[in-house]
């Protein structure tokens, strides 16, 4: 009897529980009806919206996600500066990492943050631990936390041992430069110099050697079935975005000494190999990022200032979660996988020129966006 009731009582909040889980897209539509991106405009542009180059509307098939927004405050905070503009030395010199379920973070006096990605609480032993040692750019690759010293004197590349830091045997080919993605094989990173291009390396582990193509400017680098997927965008103008696949990185252009120490222009247009296929290529629509739900490929996507989750199949955008119903904008995000998690690093020119001003996190159906100093949402 007590099963018949605890049964009943089961079946009748089920659907208290469903509506609970249910994804309002409300704000976006009324955000898309009124949106007008020239003050002449009459017509209002709506949901679905269409366009020559491709169509967007409401997926039947949405998903929830539990989203938190939250306020990550710098303790090396100062405001010892002439100029506001200088306000970026307040955000992380570093692109943060996750790290044994903690993000980390880097500022530009050489010291650590953590945050315990259970609660989002101060790490302070981890702190203290990695703050032996100043460090002025970080990395975790192949599950590693790397750093590369501050010092003068004592420069050099040092890996985290779980206690202390010792000197690291592993070349890492960049300097002060974040990394897509590190496999057995490649190390991959980027350059970005916006409307004049971008390139995206492949740092061969075992020969030393650097392979490189156009794209503008990558953002994301997913490795499934053997292939390289590379998602690149470029919010110049109306916006572009593009899915390039790679099955040989080993096949593009040989990149020399001399090629590599270019600081100004873009390299990839040096490479003629064409050793590569496009599955996506969009013109007016920005997409920062994507990963996976359950099988299902999601895309971080910007359009007529709104950013939300969105699946695409051929020229159909179909929106999948508003996230924040508002215009959440980054210039040249990454992001990376780190076991469970997804972390995307997000600047902001207008608030701190390159440097990371806010990370979003996703772990199953849970979305935390963090923001470092104060709110930076619009």
């Amino acid at each position: 009897m007590i099963k018949k009731y605890l049964y009943i009582i089961l079946i009748l909040s089920l659907p208290l529980f469903i509506s609970a889980q249910e994804v309002s897209f409300e704000n976006l539509k009324e955000h898309f009806e009124n949106y007008s991106s020239w003050p002449e405009a009459i017509e209002p542009i709506g949901l679905p919206y269409r366009s020559k180059e491709f169509n967007v509307s409401i997926s039947e098939n949405p998903i929830y996600y539990k989203i938190d927004t939250l306020v990550l405050d710098n303790p090396y905070y100062t405001d010892d500066f002439d100029d506001w503009d200088d306000n970026y030395i307040n955000f992380p010199k570093s692109f943060s990492v996750i790290y044994e379920d903690n993000l980390i973070s880097l500022f530009g006096n050489g010291k650590f943050v953590c945050h315990n990605l259970n609660d989002y609480s101060r790490n302070k032993k981890l702190e203290n631990e990695l703050n032996s040692k100043k460090f002025k750019y970080h990395w975790v690759i192949d599950g590693r936390l790397y750093a590369k010293s501050k010092s003068i004197l004592l420069s050099g590349l040092y890996q985290w041992n779980g206690i202390k830091w010792k000197s690291a045997d592993i070349k890492i080919p960049v300097d002060e430069q974040s990394i897509l993605l590190s496999d057995d094989n490649f190390i991959v990173y980027r350059k970005c110099s916006g409307e004049f291009g971008g390139t995206i390396y492949f740092f061969d582990r075992q020969s030393k050697e650097t392979y490189f193509t156009e794209s503008t400017c990558a953002n994301t680098v997913i490795k499934k079935n053997g292939q390289y997927q590379i998602l690149a965008h470029l919010g110049h103008m109306m916006g572009t975005s593009e899915i390039k696949i790679i099955n040989d990185p080993k096949k593009m252009t040989k990149a020399t000494n001399n090629e590599l120490k270019i600081k100004r222009g873009s390299l990839g247009y040096q490479d003629k190999t064409n050793e590569y296929s496009k599955e996506i290529d969009l013109f007016g629509i920005q997409l920062f990022s994507t990963f996976s739900n359950n099988e299902r490929r999601l895309f971080l996507a910007h359009l007529n200032d709104s950013t939300f989750l969105a699946e695409i199949n051929g020229k159909e955008i179909q929106i999948v979660n508003p996230l924040f119903n508002n215009d959440k904008y980054t210039h040249d995000p990454i992001t990376k996988t780190y076991g469970k998690y997804t972390l995307i690093n997000m600047d902001f020119y207008g608030i701190a020129i390159d440097r990371e001003v806010s990370v979003m996190i996703i772990k199953d159906n849970e979305i935390t966006l963090l923001d470092w100093n104060e709110n930076h949402s619009r």
